[in-house]
Order: structure tokens, then sequence, then C-alpha cells
């Protein structure tokens, strides 16, 4: 037995096999698009099973002078993209060592287990940030 669904294009409306789509993980049109890869984290021993994990996405707007408090990412990772201006990152190295970074629209700083850090919107404009993390269900 074959399945169709009904999609939509360019304001038309067609039926495709479903199976044809089915092995496909990225449709056609988006392989074609212009994509920035922005960073990954990997998974593997952040935890031991998803159960119980959810993925989290929040837009955070800060004001100037707005700060992040330091926090250590534990079995938490995450990204965090600008969306909009600019915040400075304050995160310990490997070496212990105090790194800073300016993370401007655009750009992304990736945390993994480990990543102690806080943030700080250092500007006199308001920035916002896209940011998705794995976090206990609560």
């Amino acid at each position: 037995m074959r399945f169709f669904v009904l999609l939509a294009a360019a304001g038309c409306l067609f039926l495709a096999p479903f199976g044809a789509m089915a092995h496909s993980v990225v449709p056609e049109a988006e392989r074609k698009a212009a994509l920035k890869k922005l960073g990954t984290v990997k998974l593997e021993g952040e935890f031991d099973t998803v159960k119980g994990r959810v993925l989290r996405t929040r837009e955070i707007v800060f004001s100037p002078g707005a700060v992040v408090a330091l926090h250590e990412h534990l079995g938490r990772p995450g990204v965090a993209y600008i969306i909009e201006g600019e915040m400075t990152e304050y995160r310990v190295g490997a070496d212990g060592r105090a790194v800073t970074a300016v993370k401007k629209a655009g750009e992304t700083a990736l945390e993994g287990t480990g990543v102690v850090h806080w943030w700080k919107n250092a500007s006199d404009k308001t920035a916002r940030a896209l940011v998705v993390d794995i976090v206990p269900e609560k």
C-alpha cells in the first residue's frame, strides 16, 4: 500500500508519495539553501538517558547592564545564539584562567558539561539571544 501526503508549495497543493520523503532527512529545497553551520555540542557523556529531559528553547532580552549570574553546565548542554546586539561572556577556561569574549549578532556560544561562565550586556543597547538547551523536565 502506498501513502501520499498533501504538500503546499508556491501556492499550489500537490500529493507526494510518503515513502519517497521518508528516507530523506533534509528536504531537497533545504539542501540547496545557503546554510551556515553555527556549531555543535556532543551529547556523549552529558547524561546517561534522555528520559526526564526536554529540549528547551528560550528567547532572552537583555537590557543594557543586564547580567546572567555565574553558573556551571553539568548535564545541561546548550547553545546561545545572539540575535541582536552583543553580549560579553566571561568563561573559566580549561586551565582555570578567565577568558572574555564579546559575542555579536550572528555568533554562538557552545555550552557543554564543565563550562563555567557568566554573561553581561556591557553595551548601551538591548541584546537578544536564542538559547536552546537540554534540561531536566520540571
